[in-house]
């Protein structure tokens, strides 16, 4: 057996290896289940946010974005549509009420059913903040 000058093995056993191993793959697991938790991807479907998102645009939508804090004004949200909860919008927050409502618009005023259509949204209707655009890939960035 071979030992260093401090006089300490230098072959680690089987077992060690083993429990790193199964450490290793612990952590990756945690850290795979926290962020589908956490973060959610989303397709852009409409053209209500050109020239920012496009459609067939993908995003990364923070879902824990506002457990400790609230939207603000330039933020990019998604959240439930308030005429129709099952579907959901992508709008900025261009206000936020002193009762916390938020005032959403969409960057393309042509085309965007937003709050000046619905009115101002509560905001436990909001179900993330975008964060990053992914695709298409030569148009990675920070949405807000």
């Amino acid at each position: 057996m071979r030992r260093d000058r401090g006089g300490s093995d230098l072959r680690a056993t089987p077992v060690l290896y083993l429990l790193a191993i199964i450490a290793v793959v612990a952590e990756a697991a945690a850290a795979w289940w926290w962020a589908s938790r956490r973060f959610m991807r989303y397709e852009i479907a409409g053209e209500s946010m050109l020239p920012a998102l496009a459609p067939g645009d993908y995003v990364v939508v923070d879902r824990g974005a506002y457990r400790r804090s609230r939207p603000r004004r330039g933020h990019v949200v998604l959240a439930r549509d308030p005429r129709e909860p099952a579907r959901t919008i992508v709008k900025r927050v261009a206000r936020v009420d002193l009762h916390g409502a938020l005032w959403l618009l969409g960057d393309n005023p042509g085309a965007s059913t937003d709050s000046r259509t619905f009115g101002a949204v509560a905001p436990e209707a909001v179900i993330g903040r975008v964060r990053w655009r992914y695709w298409p890939p030569g148009a990675l960035f920070r949405v807000g």
